[in-house]
């Protein structure tokens, strides 16, 4: 197993703090730690927006020397407010500049030194699936739309992708509409083992 550099967190918390996001940055070292304790050849993260996440796992793609996380976001309201949430979730994202948004993220990208390890895909989940084969993602970060309606269709979609001992990071694991989504990776068959509050990780078995 390729060993994590000393000056990982404090890398990742120099990249990431300036921008747009929620990915603290100690979640973020969890995310790039998981993408080198697996030798990740693919990583995704599906709900970009401004790229905290993404170059957090880029940065462990970096300390491989291989691989690449595919950042796939639509960046747009449609896909922001699809579902069932809460009306004050609702009124945040219908006001967000979304290409602000991207074009700050693939800034972010170029700043940080980490670009040759992202794939930006700017497109819908369920339409980026489609380039990806199954068993072929080593680590998955869901940090999308959290309604109940995406959430679930995800893990119903994305779980094959994801490859056997593989790790599935779950965003906001305490809200409402994010526990069917849970319950669907235990009935799966995998296992929770790490739970921060706030977000999960699961492996798969």
């Amino acid at each position: 197993m390729t060993h994590v550099p000393d000056d990982l967190p404090a890398r990742v918390a120099a990249a990431i703090t300036p921008l747009h996001g929620w990915t603290t940055p100690e979640k973020g070292v969890r995310l790039a730690e998981l993408v080198i304790e697996t030798g990740a050849a693919v990583s995704v993260e599906i709900g970009v927006f401004g790229g905290r996440g993404t170059i957090a796992m880029a940065l462990g793609h970096q300390a491989l020397g291989r691989g690449y996380v595919a950042g796939i976001d639509s960046w747009s309201a449609q896909a922001s407010l699809e579902g069932s949430n809460e009306a004050a979730n609702d009124e945040w994202w219908a006001k967000v500049d979304y290409d602000a948004v991207y074009e700050h993220c693939l800034a972010a990208l170029l700043r940080c030194g980490v670009a040759r390890h992202v794939r930006i895909m700017r497109e819908r989940s369920d339409t980026a699936l489609r380039l990806f084969a199954d068993e072929s993602v080593s680590v998955l970060h869901q940090d999308g739309n959290h309604s109940r309606e995406v959430s679930t269709a995800e893990v119903g979609m994305w779980a094959p992708k994801l490859a056997r001992g593989g790790y599935w990071v779950a965003d906001d694991t305490d809200w409402t509409t994010t526990q069917e989504a849970l319950a669907l990776l235990v009935e799966q068959g995998f296992t929770l083992v790490e739970d921060h509050g706030g977000w999960r990780v699961y492996r798969k078995p």
